[in-house]
């Protein structure tokens, strides 16, 4: 791996908001490019560059794999937000692959290149404790999002509309609301990254998400335009999300 990647995974109360905290830093002696996959989640990306000042941006769901370089001594931290954040944390709507500006809350949080991932993860969970004190969760969208997050996208909306009592037809228009996607593709493209630590050991069956092999590259090629062994192959280069569930 030619740059460092660390992530942090949220506590309670944050567990049903957050994914996971992360940084990144280049500290190879030349630009890095890599690509960041759809991972299901709403990201809030911190850029730190050298003589240049910080910039804040917060990306909606991606459809597709995105390219991005990091300058030589460049520092990336961010958040990855679960579907609740969306209302109750960031309070806005994000359309698909968009790209805006955060609250000006988020800004009190500040972070230096020589930050630590923990110091980070700290002043982050300690703000949007705070936005959560405010908010009071509608209990059927909560059950929604566990039911969703615990089956790791292998669930049908049939099942998840009895589990809950909403209607499939209210549960899609909440999600294109919300996220941009109807559920069944969001559900997709989170059983294709909850797949990822198996391609990053080099399995390329995992039969916990997929009916069998050929539905299971499909899907991959459909999400990253590669196939499962193309991401494991170069997992140490380009693919850093692949790379981290690697066993050296």
């Amino acid at each position: 791996m030619t740059i460092n990647y660390f992530d942090q995974l949220p506590t309670e109360p944050l567990n049903d908001f957050v994914f996971t905290f992360w940084k990144t830093h280049n500290n190879t002696d030349s630009d890095y490019q890599y690509t960041i996959l759809p991972d299901a989640g709403i990201e809030l990306i911190i850029s730190l560059q050298p003589e240049r000042p910080n910039q804040m941006d917060l990306f909606g769901l991606s459809t597709h794999s995105l390219d991005i370089t990091i300058p030589k001594g460049g520092v990336l931290f961010g958040v990855r937000f679960k579907l609740l954040a969306v209302e109750y944390l960031l309070k806005t709507t994000l359309p698909t692959n968009s790209i805006q500006k955060p609250s000006t809350n988020f800004w009190d949080v500040e972070v230096q290149a020589q930050t630590p991932l923990d110091r980070f993860v700290n002043l982050m969970s300690a703000l949007l404790e705070q936005q959560l004190k405010l908010s009071i969760i509608d209990p059927r969208k909560r059950k929604l999002s566990e039911f969703v997050y615990n089956s790791k996208g292998a669930v049908s909306v049939h099942d998840l509309a009895l589990e809950t009592g909403w209607s499939t037809r209210q549960i899609n228009r909440y999600f294109r609301a919300t996220v941009g996607l109807p559920l069944k593709r969001y559900l997709e493209q989170l059983q294709f990254f909850s797949s990822l630590s198996q391609i990053g050991q080099g399995e390329f069956y995992p039969l916990a998400y997929y009916y069998d092999q050929s539905h299971f590259i499909r899907q991959t090629k459909k999400h990253t335009g590669s196939t499962p062994k193309q991401l494991y192959q170069q997992r140490a280069v380009r693919f850093v999300q692949v790379g981290q569930y690697t066993e050296e």
